[in-house]
C-alpha cells in the first residue's frame, strides 16, 4: 500500500536527502511561515536586524553546511573513525533536518549572547561570531582530506559569471536604459546574487566534471535540456526580481522611541539575509563536497 509520508519525504532523507515536486512545495511553505516566524521572534528579542547580526550568523551558515557535508562524509564512511560514521550518517541530517538543526543551535546561542550583553554590557554579536568560529573549526577538523582544485574551478566560474553580468549591467546603464534599477544593483545585491552564482558554480563544476548528479526539481527540468550552464540563468532570473521587490517593497511602519511613525528596513534586511542563506548555504555545501570529493 502506498505510503505518502514516506515515499515524498521519509525516503528522500534516507536516501541522503534528494527533492521531489510534493516535498519541495511543501517545504516551501514551511519556509514562508518559518521566515514570518522568525522575523517576529526577532523583534520579540530586540535583535536588529543589520550588518552586526549578519556577522553573528555568519559563521553558522557555514556551520550548517559543513555539518551536511560531514553527513555526506559518513554516509559513503569517509570520516576518521567509525563513531563519527555512525553519529553523523543519522538519517536527520538531510533537508530539513540540517536547518532544523542549525536554526536550533543559532537561536540558542544567541539567546545566551543576548544574556551576555545584557549582564556584562558587551555586544551580543561579538561572543557569538566568537562562538560560531570555534564550531566551524571544529567541522573543517573532522572533514576528509582536501583538494583545492574544485575550488579554484568555482571561484573562476562565479568570478566570470559576475564579471560578465557586471559589464553587461554597466553597459545598459552607459546606452541610457535600466536607469530606475540602477540603485537596486546594490554591494549588498552584488553579494547575495555572487553567492547564487556560487551556487551554480557549484552545480555547474560538479556535474560537468566530477560526475555528480542534481537533487532540486526545477534544475532537473532544466539542465537535460540546456545543460548545467542553465543554472546560471535561473539564478540571475529568479534572484534578481526577488531583491528588486525586497529593495522596493521591504519595508514597514514602525513606532520610535519618541512616538513618531518611522520606516524600517529591518524585515527587508531580513528577507535579504534569507536569500543570502538560500544562495550561500547549498553553495558551501557544493564547494566543500567537492574539495573533499565526497
Amino acid at each position: 500500500m502506498p505510503n505518502p509520508l514516506y515515499d515524498y519525504f521519509i525516503a528522500p532523507m534516507l536516501a541522503n536527502g534528494y527533492f521531489n515536486p510534493v516535498n519541495t512545495l511543501v517545504y516551501g511553505v514551511i519556509l514562508v511561515i518559518a521566515v514570518l516566524a522568525v522575523y517576529k521572534l526577532m523583534q520579540r528579542m530586540k535583535v536588529r536586524i543589520d550588518r552586526h547580526f549578519f556577522y553573528a550568523i555568519l559563521p553558522f551558515i557555514f556551520w550548517g553546511s559543513s555539518t551536511r557535508v560531514l553527513h555526506d562524509a559518513a554516509y559513503v564512511g569517509r570520516l576518521a573513525t567509525d563513531g563519527l560514521n555512525a553519529f553523523y550518517n543519522q538519517s536527520f541530517f538531510p533537508t530539513p533536518g540540517s536547518y532544523f538543526i542549525t536554526f536550533g543551535l543559532a537561536i540558542g546561542v544567541l539567546a545566551l549572547c543576548l544574556a551576555i550583553q545584557r549582564f556584562r554590557k558587551a555586544p551580543y554579536w561579538k561572543p557569538m561570531l566568537a562562538i560560531g568560529l570555534v564550531l566551524d573549526a571544529v567541522n573543517v577538523l573532522m572533514l576528509p582530506a582536501l583538494t583545492l582544485l574544485p575550488l579554484l574551478m568555482m571561484l573562476a566560474t562565479t568570478g566570470f559569471w559576475m564579471l560578465l553580468f557586471y559589464l553587461i549591467y554597466r553597459l545598459t546603464i552607459v546606452w541610457g536604459h535600466m536607469k530606475p534599477a540602477r540603485k537596486y544593483f546594490s554591494g549588498v545585491n552584488q553579494a547575495i546574487l555572487g553567492s547564487h552564482l556560487l551556487d551554480a558554480s557549484g552545480t555547474f563544476t560538479a556535474m560537468s566534471f566530477f560526475g555528480y548528479g542534481e537533487q532540486h526539481v526545477v534544475p532537473n527540468l532544466l539542465i537535460p535540456a540546456f545543460g548545467p550552464v542553465s543554472m546560471f540563468a535561473l539564478k540571475i532570473v529568479v534572484v534578481l526580481p526577488v531583491l528588486w521587490a525586497i529593495d522596493r517593497w521591504g519595508y514597514e511602519r514602525v513606532t520610535d522611541k519618541k512616538g513618531r511613525k518611522v520606516e524600517s528596513r529591518d524585515f527587508g534586511n531580513f528577507l535579504k539575509i534569507v536569500v543570502l542563506i538560500l544562495g550561500l548555504a547549498p553553495a558551501l555545501r557544493n564547494m566543500l563536497r567537492l574539495i573533499c570529493l565526497v
